[in-house]
């Protein structure tokens, strides 16, 4: 049976029929209804990439400070932190249908049909195991979970809540990035350089939490691999090509990131200290036995029996113990994890960013004790898919569709309200309930509500008059350290200061021009509600540029000389001008050095193919001429 499974799987039509249809099935009546049940976070991933759009729309293609975002935002320095760049096909699709809702449910199939393959292709490139490929595959994306707060929360999941959307993109084509480095590290395959510099280079510029978990994994590979005598220096100056390719790549984000990040003593992102080193009891036993994390309960399924069948040799259980360890290393107190917190919390924010770790070393296990076990019972090889996929729409359809049909309260009267601890109802984003997290049906008809949340009001927000304002932009992770904690009101109100006092109702922003107006004759300097980035440039009425420059408080601070009316622009320094030409041409550069080396493959192919049919053809003549010789 496993022999005509494999045959199927190596029919291309088949194999890409079932990668297509997992994600079909998974979002099938989204697409149909046209709404996505979202969770709070999606208001700040459409809010940001809305922006980006809006900048297009004005002739900017390489998105840096907040400009078409509402008062509070403007000048904010996000997309020098969280970049976009990677996230260019769902922007095209969202700009050539006009309707956002649509287009990340067409970019959430595509993203989980190209993992699916991408996953199968490159470790069936690596082991010429086909079962084994297509089984972890398939594994791997119905059942890595991550986050918390979410039953059955696979990355699916929270790609359709749109909730730590780019982690989790990046989270379902880590393999790729970790089996292409580890046949170049230790099998010395060269042929893997593509695989690891294109998706190492698109994890850059998705998320730098994912990213740091897998640099610090392929650090610990050629750590491994320098101890077994697999690095010689031929090896170190390829791994050192492929990290320049990859800084290539990425250039147009890191070194913009760079050259503000080490420009200013910027804060950490704020983090949640709870999660780290957190109770294994309650992250990970509790989830098994709620069928929350049903990768946990395959493995010790799959770990029985090997034991029973007396299949448990060495290798399942140095991955077994791998397994074990890594979810102790991120959910427990046995790495000590306050030591690094501080360090860490910046970029980290919490240990879950990381949980591909266990969940790759889980599928993979999986799949080899699937296929250790088949030889006596073959439906095991369609029995676990099926199963995960069975568990993938529950969790899909269970944290989602289920919203629309909430167990009501006994005693309740009337429509339910919003609150943070409702978690089994979904609302239409309105002003209300838009200042809660829970669930929202957003549709094309309703996301004006959402996308405009930037020029909402403070009754809007449900905030006093004089409080500060809000912003859906997390307008206060990006800051000059203690600007969050000391001068929050200053960036969120707008306010101007000179003379040692903050004035509020001075400022205006028009597209890419920020005003401040109707100063006084006799300053001589003004503090901008605007936190300092380099490029940041400052005007008079006439055009003559003013002197500005970052003050003690990190603000821009102006020399105004006693002008009425300063206009603050962005200009992109010369480092990140050289940084957008780099990754230009190094994209075209590898995407038509991919396609001319695929179109090679293809002429040498036919070739071969032209040869076997020449000789094909001469050996039935010379048969022919034969025959006809001893029939005379």
């Amino acid at each position: 049976m496993n022999e005509k499974i494999i045959r199927y799987i190596d029919k291309w039509w088949f194999r890409h029929f079932i990668f297509i249809g997992i994600p079909l099935i998974l979002f099938l009546p989204f697409l149909i209804n046209g709404e996505l049940i979202t969770w709070n976070d999606s208001i700040f991933h459409f809010t940001r990439i809305y922006e980006v759009i809006k900048e297009q729309q004005h002739n900017q293609f390489f998105p840096d400070i907040v400009q078409y975002s509402g008062l509070q935002n403007w000048g904010y320095g996000l997309n020098f932190f969280y970049p976009t760049y990677a996230l260019t096909p769902l922007i095209l699709l969202w700009r050539l249908l006009g309707n956002p809702v649509l287009a990340f449910i067409l970019f959430d199939i595509f993203i989980v049909y190209f993992s699916s393959v991408i996953n199968y292709s490159v470790l069936k490139k690596a082991s010429s195991n086909t079962l084994n490929s297509f089984l972890f595959s398939l594994i791997y994306v119905l059942t890595a979970c991550t986050g918390t707060g979410l039953w059955l929360s696979i990355p699916v999941v929270r790609l359709a809540l749109i909730t730590q959307f780019t982690s989790n993109i990046v989270f379902l084509f880590a393999p790729v990035i970790l089996i292409s480095f580890y046949q170049i590290i230790f099998k010395s395959q060269k042929s893997f350089w593509r695989t690891a510099v294109v998706f190492s280079a698109l994890s850059v510029m998705l998320s730098i939490p994912a990213t740091l978990g897998l640099v610090f994994l392929i650090v610990g590979m050629v750590i491994v691999g320098a101890f077994r005598k697999r690095m010689n220096v031929r090896n170190i100056l390829f791994l050192l090509k492929i990290a320049v390719a990859i800084i290539f790549l990425s250039a147009i984000f890191i070194i913009p990131f760079l050259e503000q990040r080490l420009g200013s003593s910027w804060a950490s992102l704020p983090n949640k200290p709870a999660l780290w080193g957190m109770s294994f009891f309650d992250r990970v036993i509790k989830k098994i036995f709620d069928f929350s994390d049903i990768l946990s309960i395959f493995v010790i399924v799959i770990f029985i029996l090997l034991i029973l069948r007396k299949k448990l040799n060495h290798n399942f259980k140095c991955i077994a113990f791998s397994y074990l360890a890594s979810l102790l290393f991120l959910y427990s107190s046995v790495f000590p994890w306050y030591l690094v917190q501080n360090v860490l919390s910046g970029a980290l924010q919490m240990t879950y960013r990381w949980d591909f770790i266990p969940h790759i070393i889980g599928s993979y296990f999986v799949a080899k004790g699937i296929l250790a076990l088949a030889s006596e019972k073959n439906n095991m090889v369609l029995l676990f898919p099926l199963v995960a996929l069975i568990f993938a729409v529950l969790g899909m359809y269970g944290n989602t569709i289920s919203t629309y049909f909430p167990v009501i309260p006994p005693g309740q009267v009337g429509a339910t309200k919003p609150q943070n601890t409702i978690l089994n109802e979904s609302f239409e984003p309105t002003n209300e309930s838009l200042r809660y997290s829970v669930p929202y049906r957003v549709n094309n008809k309703n996301i004006s509500m959402i996308l405009n949340r930037n020029f909402a009001t403070r009754k809007d927000w449900g905030i006093n008059p004089d409080d500060p304002s809000w912003s859906s932009l997390a307008f206060d992770d990006y800051r000059i350290e203690g600007q969050y904690k000391d001068y929050r009101n200053v960036y969120a109100n707008s306010l101007v200061k000179f003379e040692g006092k903050f004035h509020k109702n001075m400022t205006s922003a028009q597209g890419e021009d920020f005003f401040i107006n109707n100063l006084p004759a006799n300053v001589n300097k003004v503090q901008a509600p605007i936190t300092y980035l380099k490029g940041f440039k400052a005007f008079n009425r006439n055009g003559k540029e003013l002197t500005s420059y970052k003050n003690k408080d990190g603000f821009i601070e102006i020399e105004s000389k006693g002008v009425d009316r300063i206009k603050i622009t962005y200009k992109k320094t010369f480092l990140h001008k050289i940084s957008i030409f780099i990754s230009t041409i190094s994209w075209i550069f590898i995407i038509f050095g991919m396609l001319f080396n695929k179109f090679l493959k293809i002429k040498k192919r036919n070739n071969r193919e032209k040869i076997s049919n020449r000789s094909s053809s001469l050996q039935r003549r010379r048969s022919s001429r034969t025959i006809r010789q001893r029939g005379k």
